[in-house]
């Protein structure tokens, strides 16, 4: 049995926050593809399997990092080198149903909606946040073991969508140090 249930019926009362386009949130892609990209297969911890999707960003640079490179603490430079760090734009105004405060656990959250290995029940938390006009959910990164790195999922489409970029670069030596210093994540040279 997971500890976080099933979402009530009524979340209108959900604690939420707006975020403007003045706010960058951060995405580390492949360099093949472009930065908005709407997972909707289920693989995702807020997926949707009918057509719409969740764009997975971080609040922080860092944050990006360590949610893709979750799974190695030695990363090979190659694979650093094969991404971009994108500062992206909402869109519009964006409604996040907040689930990184102590109120949510008045509705049901636990700290498992960030960290739990089964999708299903936070998939069908971001069902019900949908259809209560939520825009996205704000969450904490699992991949950090203090819960400080926060996550934006964002609501929209399945697949990529042409939406606000304000920046595309390498990721900057800074994040990679960044990672080694906070979580010990080491990016080793390719072997020449």
């Amino acid at each position: 049995m997971s500890p976080l249930g099933l979402p009530p019926d009524d979340l209108t009362r959900f604690p939420s926050l707006d975020i403007d386009r003045r706010r960058s949130l951060y995405r580390i892609h492949r360099n093949d593809v472009r930065p908005w990209w709407f997972l909707g297969d289920g693989s995702g911890r807020f997926d949707f399997r009918d057509g719409r999707g969740s764009c997975y960003l971080a609040v922080t640079p860092i944050g990006a990092f360590i949610e893709v490179f979750r799974v190695a603490t030695v990363i090979p430079e190659a694979e650093v080198e094969a991404r971009s760090l994108s500062s992206l734009v909402p869109p519009t105004r964006t409604r996040l149903a907040d689930c990184t405060v102590s109120a949510a656990r008045r509705f049901g959250i636990t700290g498992a909606i960030h960290t739990q290995p089964d999708y299903t029940v936070p998939q069908a938390w971001a069902k019900a946040f949908a259809a209560s006009g939520f825009d996205g959910i704000r969450y904490r990164l699992s991949h950090d073991p203090a819960q400080r790195e926060l996550g934006v999922a964002l609501f929209g489409a399945a697949g990529e969508q042409s939406l606000p970029v304000r920046r595309t670069e390498p990721v900057p030596a800074s994040v990679i140090e960044a990672a080694r210093q906070r979580f010990g994540l080491v990016v080793a040279p390719t072997p020449g």
